[in-house]
């Protein structure tokens, strides 16, 4: 699905993906539950699960409350309670040596995104505020899908890496301001990306539904 090779509209049926994946109806059906709570596969009655095409729209306004909510969070940390020691120099130990990244180097997607996750809401955990962690907590799983779309390249985590520590650096020298800017240049960064790997995603979906057509047609 990352790679559109499901595309929007395909439909994922148990049979089919248990022989692709030799796998047995069990966790098949686990993997189209969890896929369907994330709203990336619709379940429709005595017909299966058919991937949903992602809603740009939507994830725009995701990604809106999100960096509503966060700048809200490093205001506060940087103003008022900042983060234990402890946990500014774990983060810095995972995301400086992504500063070296080689260009070469393959990518755990699922790895960085989860980091990257792990990152934004830890900030909310130290605020403490609860409401704030369930909502960042939901926009997250919400985004997961399309955020792993855009981990396309090094130059990128580099960037991303460069964003955090800025932030982190911010919130130690509790400069509220430079911490908004930081964190707001990290979440714009990442909106754009995830926009442009939709587009160019579902324009892949396109024209491989048309050469498939377009090659049907003689023995039709």
């Amino acid at each position: 699905m990352l790679n559109w090779d499901y595309p929007p509209g395909h439909h994922l049926g148990e049979v089919a993906l248990c022989a692709e994946f030799s796998a047995s109806r069990i966790p098949v059906r686990e993997a189209l539950r969890a896929l369907a709570e994330q709203g990336l596969v619709k379940k429709v009655p005595n017909q299966g699960c058919f991937v949903i095409q992602p809603d740009v729209i939507e994830t725009q306004d995701l990604y809106d409350m999100r960096l509503a909510l966060e700048l809200f969070v490093v205001e506060m940390l940087a103003s008022s309670k900042p983060p234990p020691p402890e946990w500014l120099d774990e983060q810095r130990a995972f995301w400086e040596p992504w500063l070296q990244v080689k260009a070469d180097a393959v990518i755990d997607r699922d790895m960085l995104v989860d980091h990257d996750t792990e990152f934004h809401l830890g900030l909310a955990e130290v605020l403490g505020n609860e409401s704030i962690l369930g909502a960042l907590r939901n926009i997250n799983e919400r985004l997961r899908f399309v955020r792993l779309a855009a981990i396309t390249n090094p130059h990128r985590i580099q960037e991303t890496a460069g964003e955090h520590l800025s932030v982190l650096d911010a919130l130690t020298r509790s400069d509220a301001e430079a911490a908004r800017r930081s964190l707001r240049q990290n979440i714009h960064h990442s909106r754009n990306k995830v926009e442009i790997a939709i587009s160019r995603a579902l324009m892949a979906a396109h024209d491989r539904r048309r050469s498939g057509k377009a090659t049907a047609s003689p023995a039709a």
